[in-house]
């Protein structure tokens, strides 16, 4: 059984409960002047047990988007809040395959040989607007040329780029938390991040060199050893200019928390 109709069947119960009440004679005023508070109390003990739970997403509804023929992607993902988890995965065939549920809205369109795919996901966490098991899913195929833009609210990301071929990642988001490795095996890539108060745990894999360049943030931690500082703002690894594989890095952050170190494979 879903947990939402788990969450649903419950709250029509205590309703029917109430109401019960109120007829026999055990309540007095308006039924829904007890139901409400109780409702919230409800929510509350929900969230607060689904995140004690193991999560499993066998049962999770799942969809997927063909590739169609596309040479290269861009996906744009507008969030709520709650947690996403996005990574390499997809099904052969497919450029992208996740968990979906009632608060999602997919749309995708080829655009001559660029395919555009956009998600608005709502909250993760609500029984019935999230998806099961309460984290959106997404898994992408690891071929493809992609271009990748979230905007998020009140968020937890986990972004794993190591066998992707990103090309850009944009992130603009506020009260979030970011954990993002950068893509092992692409020889240019550009990471935009601008964030409100914000952790950032940001992973460099190995044999990735990079240049890293700060705007405002609240505080910065980084290994200058292995990006040594060369002026106000800018760190950058000493075989950047002819390293293979690069990233470029630039985060603009108000009260924001940055973490900079190497994947846990190692790094450069």
């Amino acid at each position: 059984m879903r947990r939402a109709e788990i969450f649903w069947g419950t709250l029509l119960v205590l309703l029917g409960a109430l109401f019960f009440l109120k007829a026999a004679g055990y309540l007095t005023g308006d039924v829904f002047g007890w139901f409400w508070p109780l409702f919230i109390i409800a929510i509350g003990a929900w969230i607060l047990i689904g995140g004690a739970l193991r999560v499993n997403f066998e049962n999770a509804v799942k969809f997927s988007v063909p590739l169609d023929g596309a040479k290269e992607a861009s996906l744009s993902i507008s969030h709520g809040a709650g947690h996403i988890d996005l990574r390499a995965g997809a099904n052969a065939g497919d450029f992208l395959t996740g968990t979906a549920g009632t608060g999602m809205n997919q749309s995708s369109r080829l655009n001559g040989d660029r395919l555009e795919v956009r998600i608005e996901a709502g909250p993760s966490f609500m029984p019935f607007i999230g998806p099961e098991g309460g984290i959106w899913q997404y898994r992408l195929n690891p071929d493809l040329p992609t271009a990748i833009k979230i905007e998020s609210g009140a968020s937890r990301l986990d972004i794993d780029l190591t066998d992707l071929r990103v090309t850009l990642f944009s992130f603009n988001g506020g009260a979030s938390r970011l954990n993002l490795t950068l893509p092992a095996r692409m020889e240019n890539v550009l990471v935009d991040i601008e964030a409100g108060a914000a952790s950032i745990d940001l992973q460099v894999p190995q044999g990735v060199a990079m240049r890293f360049r700060t705007k405002s943030v609240g505080s910065l931690n980084i290994d200058e050893s292995r990006w040594p500082r060369r002026e106000d703002g800018i760190y950058q690894s000493s075989d950047y200019d002819s390293a293979k594989y690069r990233a470029e890095v630039t985060i603009d952050g108000g009260a924001t928390s940055i973490t900079v170190r190497a994947a846990n494979t190692g790094g450069a």
